[in-house]
């Protein structure tokens, strides 16, 4: 990287205090939010240095300055362009880079974002930064949930004149109609697991859970006392999904045993009528068993015909450990609502207890980074920083060129406002969604479970 001219001759310890301190302040950021550098840059200050970038168009330093002041006072389509020519002059600046993709996500260009946070992963950077990137990707992929609710529920009418897709499923929080709060969290850990159990079988296409409890957290009825089809209906229109699966359970402690049933229907969303029933029960211990024999009920009941290595796939369990079950539950809860420190702790508690249970690992390693990257210690950043690449992080080749100005452009399509599609952009190798079952799972990258089957899991 270029020093900029006003630290010349200063040692490299102001130098790299001066580089780091900046950087924090970059990547600093609330946590599924990106908070500005401390206060607004005082409008002489912005003055001055739009004077001297107007008097040295090729000094990259001088433009980077102009593009920090501009982002720091929330001018993010001015420091989009700034960057633009920053790049222009030196297309290896991480540092530009990083403020790009900050201002996308600022502009709420989330793929834009993304194009540049993974190109920056694909050219081998520092463990650190790698990490922090996962972490930036992950709070993307939360943001875009968000915004895509939103902007279904903005579009209700329109959506609800568009046809539902008769082989996608999305699967409803399970209520727990028990008294017992401890096992409340199953509610979103059930769900997760009928969800990568339907995932098993070829015909469907799966709403992925983050996506459908964003939803339902935007319409404020995550929290409702009672099973309604017609919210599953309409959350089915929403997502373009021609089936619903809602359901609740209960623990009884009253036995030798504690004892929990489960109890589901599947709910067509053109009409609301139920197509497909399913209970069972058994010792709390036997939860996988009570769960796999309700989906069994309901593919049946639904006339979907299994193949014998679906059906060995669906009998698979996560855990055996019914405590880690639990933790990891919670975690899925912490992490809808945006903590990701205590969604770490969680997921972290789990795969303690059962290190083979791939979606609590996989989780730890998400929620870490996207805390991590949401308050970015210093000393992190130095290491993450590195000096400019000699080529552009966004590309290969002769792609390098192209992928730059496409990025800066604003030209990746925007897939945000789109809530349910058949393809989506790729997203952190990590997502505590889907429940690695089996002996091969090993926590494929969301972006590689998308496409003939519907589940879109991050997030980042």
């Amino acid at each position: 990287m270029r020093v900029a001219p006003s630290f010349v001759g200063s040692s490299p310890l102001v130098r790299a205090r001066h580089f780091f301190v900046s950087l924090f302040a970059v990547f600093a950021s609330a946590c599924g939010s990106i908070a500005p550098e401390t206060g607004a840059t005082p409008a002489t200050n912005t003055a001055a240095l739009e004077r001297a970038a107007a008097s040295h168009a090729t000094d990259t330093g001088a433009n980077l300055r102009l593009a920090r002041a501009y982002y720091s006072d929330k001018r993010y389509p001015d420091a989009r362009r700034v960057l633009g020519t920053t790049l222009g002059l030196e297309p290896g600046n991480r540092e530009a880079l990083v403020y790009l993709g900050l201002t996308y996500e600022a502009l709420t260009q989330y793929d834009s974002a993304r194009a540049v946070y993974t190109g920056l992963l694909a050219n081998h950077p520092s463990k650190s930064l790698r990490h922090l990137l996962t972490g930036r990707l992950e709070i993307i992929g939360r943001a875009e949930l968000v915004y895509a609710a939103r902007d279904a529920l903005a579009h209700e009418s329109s959506f609800a004149q568009l046809p539902p897709e008769p082989n996608t499923v999305a699967v409803m929080p399970f209520r727990y109609a028990g008294g017992d709060s401890a096992f409340k969290p199953l509610e979103r850990g059930l769900a997760a697991v009928f969800v990568t159990d339907l995932s098993q079988v070829h015909t469907l296409r799966v709403v992925e859970r983050a996506r459908l409890q964003a939803l339902l957290d935007e319409m404020q009825l995550a929290q409702s006392d009672r099973v309604d089809p017609a919210t599953g209906a309409r959350s089915g229109r929403l997502l373009r999904a021609g089936q619903v699966i809602e359901g609740q359970f209960t623990t009884d402690s009253g036995a030798a045993a504690t004892r929990v049933r489960i109890d589901a229907t599947v709910v067509r969303a053109a009409d609301a009528a139920v197509s497909a029933s399913g209970s069972n029960s058994d010792r709390l211990q036997s939860l996988f068993d009570v769960e796999k024999a309700v989906v069994l009920q309901l593919l049946a009941d639904l006339g979907v015909t299994l193949t014998p290595a679906e059906r060995v796939a669906i009998t698979q369990r996560p855990t055996r450990d019914l405590e880690a079950f639990l933790l990891y539950s919670r975690g899925l809860e912490e992490a809808d609502r945006g903590d990701f420190s205590a969604a770490a702790n969680s997921f972290q508690a789990a795969a303690s207890r059962d290190p083979g249970f791939g979606a609590a690992v996989e989780g730890a390693r998400s929620s870490s980074a996207a805390q991590a990257a949401s308050a970015v210690p210093a000393g992190d950043l130095a290491a993450a920083a590195g000096p400019p690449a000699t080529t552009s992080p966004l590309g290969a080749g002769g792609q390098n060129a192209g992928a730059l100005s496409n990025a800066i452009d604003g030209t990746v399509p925007s897939g945000a406002g789109v809530l349910a599609s058949t393809t989506a952009p790729a997203t952190p190798p990590t997502d505590p969604n889907r429940i690695c079952e089996g002996a091969t799972c090993d926590g494929p990258a969301r972006a590689a479970l998308i496409g003939a089957i519907l589940i879109i899991f991050k997030i980042p």
